[in-house]
């Protein structure tokens, strides 16, 4: 008995030793998993000089989950999570080579370190670095050495920029061959030889400038002299042996038709020939609207990734209504988990109705935008006659589903949670405003289009009926579609008093309708009775009724009387200070 307990006391010890390895890797495979992002940030910083203290902002000393989200220049999937989506530098003042650290950020799509002081080679496994970017702008540094045929084989870029850098030899023929890449510009560095051919869109030369040594369409014609390859690669003798062959064998050949006559198969062929041109000249000339709607697509593709219909349609099990989260005014909403884990919100716009100016109006808008209280727009498709647009999925839905669906959910959101809620509006639309190069006015502003993350942070969404202003306060007209003239200064008016009814309903809990049938809170000054009463009794009503005040000065008849919304951002912004200091 004891001879048996003395062989398998070993035995027990092994598994048990094993048993915690095991237990050991798996914990320190998980943390590596979980890290990597973070690492990815911290090789960058460590890797480059940051004379303007453009990263200053990047402090690692945060633990808490998504605090990488808040980092200038980082954009994320999920505010909760540190997982990179898109790392945007542009101009920041960086020295340094390329930081090899970007590797780390497995779910990058889209990376822009143009306008800095970055120099060396652009790496040779870029495509490795980089592996499933869309984007990719390394314009205006100072980048020397030939451009890596492995860039090649980034196979969703959409967007290359490497122009404005000291780049040399040719540009790789494979580049030629990326069948996503819709914008590309090479222009001012010190390139030779042929330009690639692109399969799916036409380069114009303005990517090509400034390259003197570069040839081929669209540019000059490439000339080949004695020191030309195929001066290099074959003997000057046996070419011209089989060139003076080859003109007499052809003389010899027509000399022959002439006596014997052409054959009559030979006649009828090339007079089938004949006919076959005219009738494709017929069927190319009413072509016109087809080009111009090509080109629309490829001028949409300037604000945001076309992505695949097959890819969106396998994500969503072919828009099974078991994946549907939503019915909006332009079409249905389906979440859509994509195999790499990334979670994204598909609008399938109705195939009944002509919405080609809506569905270009949230492109070209926002498309364009980037504010941490707009919805992110990732990308679109048009394909199969169906219209789709893709988003960021906002894991708590709508506003007003949790304001007026069922009263559990309007007691979760408690007034400091809705003044939360309003303030990240209000930031939002100020910024829309007056914040941005441009002046954008949304309206159509609603608890409706109000999405809200995790944290229940607003996402303002549903740009379709954007007005947009340059400084001076003239309507653009853009190329794709035009923007009818329109006073700007009531355009953001309308916004404001769309505002006001929607705080309104933060306030009271009422619908809309409600509110703008009775109007007795437009008629007389608010009074705590028309606030929601799960609010009162709390010891803030002195801070409720301030919100009511703010509610009904943007929502008053005469639109010059409504405050504008750097100071409904301002008041509520002191709202939400003295609700902290209870």
């Amino acid at each position: 008995m004891e001879k048996t307990n003395s062989r398998t006391r070993p035995f027990f010890f092994i598994c048990a030793f094993l048993g915690f390895l095991l237990i050991l890797l798996s914990r320190i495979c998980v943390c590596s998993a979980a890290e990597s992002d973070l690492y990815c940030l911290k090789s960058i910083k460590d890797s480059l000089q940051d004379p303007c203290n453009s990263l200053g902002s990047w402090d690692f000393s945060n633990v808490t989950e998504g605090f990488i989200c808040q980092f200038r220049g980082i954009e994320c999937w999920h505010d909760y999570e540190n997982k990179v989506m898109n790392i945007r530098l542009s101009d920041s003042g960086l020295i340094g080579e390329f930081p090899q650290g970007i590797r780390n950020c497995t779910s990058l799509i889209g990376l822009d370190l143009s306008d800095n002081n970055l120099y060396g080679t652009i790496p040779s496994d870029i495509s490795v670095i980089v592996e499933h970017v869309t984007t990719l702008d390394l314009s205006s540094n100072k980048f020397s050495g030939n451009i890596p045929p492995d860039i090649a084989n980034c196979e969703y870029l959409n967007f290359l920029m490497l122009n404005n850098n000291n780049l040399g030899g040719e540009i790789p023929s494979r580049i030629g061959s990326l069948s996503r890449l819709n914008t590309f510009s090479v222009a001012n560095n010190n390139l030779t030889g042929p330009v690639p051919s692109f399969v799916n869109i036409q380069i114009t030369a303005h990517s090509f400038a400034n390259n003197s040594e570069l040839c081929g369409k669209p540019l000059k014609e490439c000339e080949y002299y004695e020191d030309s390859w195929i001066w290099k690669h074959v003997d000057r003798a046996s070419f011209i042996e089989a060139f003076v062959c080859g003109w007499v064998l052809f003389f010899t050949l027509v000399l022959v038709l002439c006596f014997f006559k052409f054959p009559v198969k030979v006649i009828n062929k090339i007079v089938s020939l004949n006919i076959w041109k005219l009738r494709k000249e017929d069927l190319t000339s009413g072509s016109e609207e087809d080009l111009s709607s090509h080109q629309k697509i490829l001028m949409l593709e300037k604000f945001v990734t076309r992505m695949s219909f097959t890819e969106l349609e396998n994500a969503t099990s072919d828009f099974s209504e078991d994946y549907l989260v939503g019915n909006g005014m332009l079409g249905k909403v389906y979440k859509a988990i994509l195999p790499n884990d990334w979670t994204l919100a598909i609008k399938k716009l109705n195939d009944s109705e002509n919405l080609e100016d809506e569905f270009v109006s949230e492109i070209t808008t926002l498309g364009g935008l980037r504010h941490r209280n707009l919805l992110p727009l990732i990308g679109f498709c048009v394909e199969r006659e169906k219209k789709l647009l893709v988003y960021k999925y906002m894991f708590n839905g709508n506003l007003h589903e949790w304001l007026h669906s069922n009263e559990d959910k309007a007691k979760i959101l408690d007034f400091r949670l809705r003044v939360k809620i309003a303030l990240g509006i209000a930031k939002g639309v100020a910024w829309l405003h007056h914040g941005y190069k441009l002046h954008v006015a949304h309206g159509s502003i609603s608890t409706r289009c109000i999405l809200l993350d995790q944290n229940f942070e607003p996402k303002i969404s549903n740009f379709w009926e954007a007005k947009i202003w340059s400084k001076n306060d003239t309507a653009l007209s853009w190329s794709l579609f035009p923007v009818a003239e329109y006073s700007c200064l009531g355009s953001y008016k309308k916004d404001i008093y769309c505002f006001g009814v929607l705080l309104l309903e933060l306030v009271t809990g009422k619908e809309p309708h409600e509110l703008t049938s009775s109007r007795n809170l437009f008629d007389h000054s608010p009074c705590l009775l028309d606030a929601d009463k799960d609010l009162l009794g709390k010891g803030i009503n002195d801070l409720i009724l301030e919100f009511l005040e703010l509610s009904c000065d943007c929502v008053k008849f005469f639109p010059n009387e409504r405050p504008t919304m750097l100071k409904v951002y301002d008041k509520l912004k002191t709202i939400s200070q003295g609700r902290n200091d209870d």
